[in-house]
């Protein structure tokens, strides 16, 4: 059976917030079977946001994934989602004061070291696993995602920017703790300088320096250096992870991303969830354990 995670314990962090520039900290506490991943906001009386597609904010996209319920909401969600999803953490309480989750170093490295040290504990509940069926197209304005049947949970990318140390970059991974953290987990995130005075008169990236993100100008990077060649595309895996755990899902199925970015992935999730005849939902995982699924149930709902 493949059982739902939690943390062993608490453990908590402060970083920078991406777009408030601000201090914020963090706390991530074990939470019961089934309770999902949660963000509270300790700074609006215990304001809760659930981790879920209905929490999605579909008019906060532009470069980052946000959550909200009411007035509340949390920001850059993405690489900590990535980094619990890989872990296999399924169920933790994620205490913020302040808007966003805080951006560490751009990647999802950090939150994965803050996991280990807080340790995994196995609950006696099974997790859903939604399993791909039949193959599922989206498309925006030329860019795509799409999904067909797997054992597994692989994930192609393709990205293509107009300069010289991006250019067009491919890139297949198959997701599992192990792979997440050699190949896609130390991956940040990047933007361009010439963007940045217009982004922050919008409010945006306060807080973004080459301590959190590759910066590039129309040639080079400001940063030192990359931490591999392929690091750019290895984020925007990072980031698509990210957006699909907002689901509550683990997933069996072998997706392709073409130019896709937040607001594609978070209409193509909620398009695939629309879509019930090309998925079903299961208890049993192969790809984690080595069996084929089974117990295959048609979801009520999505």
């Amino acid at each position: 059976m493949n059982l739902q995670q939690t943390l062993a314990e608490e453990i908590s962090t402060i970083g920078i917030g991406l777009h408030s520039g601000t201090p914020i900290e963090m706390i991530l506490q074990p939470s019961a079977p089934g309770k999902g991943i949660v963000f509270v906001r300790k700074d609006l009386n215990g304001e809760i946001i659930p981790v879920n597609t209905q929490s999605i904010d579909m008019n906060r996209l532009q470069l980052a994934t946000t959550l909200r319920s009411g007035e509340a909401i949390v920001q850059t969600t993405e690489h900590l989602l990535s980094a619990l999803y890989s872990k296999g953490i399924d169920n933790v309480t994620v205490i913020l004061d302040g808007p966003e989750v805080p951006i560490m170093d751009g990647s999802a490295g950090p939150f994965i070291e803050l996991i280990e040290q807080a340790g995994i504990k196995q609950q006696k509940v099974p997790r859903k696993i939604l399993k791909i069926t039949k193959p599922f197209h989206f498309e925006l304005q030329g860019k795509k995602v799409s999904v067909k049947p797997s054992k597994d949970f692989t994930v192609s990318y393709h990205i293509s920017f107009p300069h010289p140390l991006i250019g067009t970059q491919n890139k297949t991974a198959k997701i599992n703790a192990k792979s997440h953290v050699e190949s896609i987990s130390f991956a940040r995130t990047f933007g361009f300088l010439k963007d940045v005075d217009a982004l922050q008169k919008m409010g945006l990236i306060k807080g973004g320096s080459i301590d959190n993100a590759i910066v590039l100008d129309e040639s080079d990077i400001l940063n030192d250096s990359l931490r591999s060649k392929d690091e750019f595309v290895s984020h925007k895996i990072l980031d698509f992870i990210g957006d699909l755990a907002v689901s509550g899902y683990r997933f069996e199925g072998d997706f392709s991303a073409y130019k896709a970015g937040h607001e594609v992935h978070a209409r193509f999730l909620l398009a695939l969830l629309e879509a019930k005849d090309h998925y079903c939902i299961t208890t049993e995982a192969f790809a984690e354990n080595g069996y084929q699924s089974e117990a295959l149930v048609q979801p009520a709902y999505a």
